[in-house]
Formats: C-alpha cells, sequence, structure tokens
C-alpha cells in the first residue's frame, strides 16, 4: 500500500471557513437601550459603553418610541434585553408622554425578564421605592459617577443572565437525565419480568 505524502491530500480554502467563523463570533451579546429626554446624557452614555460591537445599542427620546420598538421585536429564548430609562420626559406636541415609571411597568407588561435600569436626576429620588416594587433593577443617579457605573451594571446583568440561561439548561438536562434512567429501568423490569 503506497504512503500519501502530505502535499497529495486535498485541504479546502481557509478563507470562507474563517469568514463563517468571524460572522459566528461577532453575535450580539445584549441588547441595550437608553431612553431619556436629554440627547447629551444618551450620547455620553452609549459612547461610554466598553466593547460597542457586542451589543444592539439603541437611544431614545421617549418611552412611547421605546415601547413601540419592543412590541414589534422578535425576541429569542437567550437574548439580553436592558433598559436604562429616565423618569421626566419632555411633551413633544400637545399630547402626554409617559413618565419612567409608566414606561417601566409598560416593558414589564410586554417581556417581564427585561432588565430596567432607572437614571434618575436630583428632583427625582423620591420615585425609587415605586420602581423597584415594579421591577426596576438598579438606579443610577445622573451625575459625573453614572458613566462608572453604566459599564459594571451591564456586565451585572450580563453575568445574572447567562447565570439564569445556565442553570436553566442544567435543569433540563437533569429532567432529561431523571426521565432516561427511569426509562432504562422501567425497561429492565419489563426485560426482566415480562419477557423471561
Amino acid at each position: 500500500m503506497k504512503k500519501s505524502k502530505l502535499s497529495d491530500l486535498y485541504f479546502p480554502p481557509a478563507e470562507p471557513l474563517i469568514k463563517v467563523a468571524a460572522a459566528l463570533s461577532t453575535n450580539v451579546s445584549a441588547y441595550i437601550y437608553i431612553v431619556d429626554h436629554n440627547n447629551t446624557f444618551t450620547s455620553s452614555l452609549k459612547k461610554a459603553i466598553e466593547k460597542p460591537d457586542k451589543y444592539n445599542i439603541e437611544t431614545f427620546t421617549t418611552g412611547e418610541k421605546l415601547i413601540s420598538v419592543l412590541k414589534s421585536h422578535h425576541f429569542r429564548r437567550n437574548e439580553i434585553h436592558m433598559v436604562f430609562l429616565g423618569y421626566k420626559f419632555i411633551e413633544e406636541g400637545q399630547h402626554n408622554l409617559m413618565n419612567g415609571i409608566e414606561t417601566l411597568d409598560a416593558i414589564k407588561a410586554i417581556r417581564p425578564d427585561i432588565e430596567v435600569v432607572m437614571l434618575y436626576g436630583p428632583d427625582e429620588a423620591s420615585f425609587g421605592s415605586y420602581a423597584r416594587k415594579s421591577g426596576a433593577f438598579d438606579f443610577i443617579p445622573k451625575n459625573d459617577n453614572a458613566i462608572l457605573r453604566f459599564n459594571n451594571i451591564i456586565w451585572r446583568i450580563i453575568i445574572t443572565k447567562r447565570l439564569q440561561q445556565k442553570k436553566r439548561s442544567f435543569k433540563i438536562t437533569a429532567r432529561i437525565f431523571v426521565i432516561f434512567t427511569l426509562l432504562v429501568v422501567l425497561a429492565a423490569f419489563i426485560y426482566q419480568f415480562v419477557v423471561k
């Protein structure tokens, strides 16, 4: 039998495989929505995000605009969504806008697992207890430290959600294992006493 040389073997070009691997590795790890009437503040928070290419980041000036986007979004099982939400919104035209608490309630009605972080000014801190009861994940004061806390909270939410996903996967795997084990025991029992 003739041994083949390495040069006789065919290796497909690596370029298409590299492109596929790059496309798979650029998956968005989280969706981040920043909602506040102050465009300067929202843009500074958006610029402060570490590794922004890992996230799908959108900014909104009203809660209504965010709600319309969330209603049309097709949520997937392991997607992570987080909202950084201001409290007061300036009226556009002649209609009343939802405040931050109303927007928080609407978000939780659409998808309860979306984490909402409330952004509050000096005169808005009193709304914190109601926001906490409505399901707010955390609170960030609109001051010089907001940008420092912003990335820490993003990472905390992602880590918390990933742990929840792993816990859910483990529970499913454990249930499948128990069912499989019971089926094997039942099959052995049937074979032992019925077939023999």
